[in-house]
């Protein structure tokens, strides 16, 4: 599994979370929220320990997880607007992260085979 965040990762993680704080402060001021706010409010713990090199889950091994990163950018993406100036930073983020897990898997066959 890789350990190295990608290249992208540093440009796009303060996008991340600006797109992700946007989208909770918009849900906790609306009427009738359409998105979970306690568990945007998870993802974003998660993503800023991700973002001082801690594994959101306690039994996880130390470094980075392809993973782990690509289920959190996964549900900001899912909670985002698309016309949010973030999304197109964020969603290169998730591609880069996609083609980490891709070449652990491949990686992983690999071994196996």
């Amino acid at each position: 599994m890789p350990t190295e965040r990608p290249a992208s990762w540093t440009p796009a993680y303060p996008a991340l979370l600006r797109l992700l704080d946007a989208v909770i402060e918009a849900a906790g001021t609306a009427p009738r929220p359409t998105a979970d706010l306690t568990s945007l409010r998870r993802v974003r713990r998660d993503l800023v320990l991700m973002g001082q090199g801690h594994q959101p889950y306690p039994d996880s091994p130390l470094g980075w997880s392809p993973h782990a990163a690509f289920r959190l950018i996964r549900q900001v993406i899912t909670a985002a607007p698309l016309g949010h100036p973030a999304v197109g930073t964020v969603l290169r983020l998730a591609a880069d992260v996609a083609d980490q897990n891709a070449a652990a898997r491949a990686a992983a066959s690999v071994k196996e085979g």
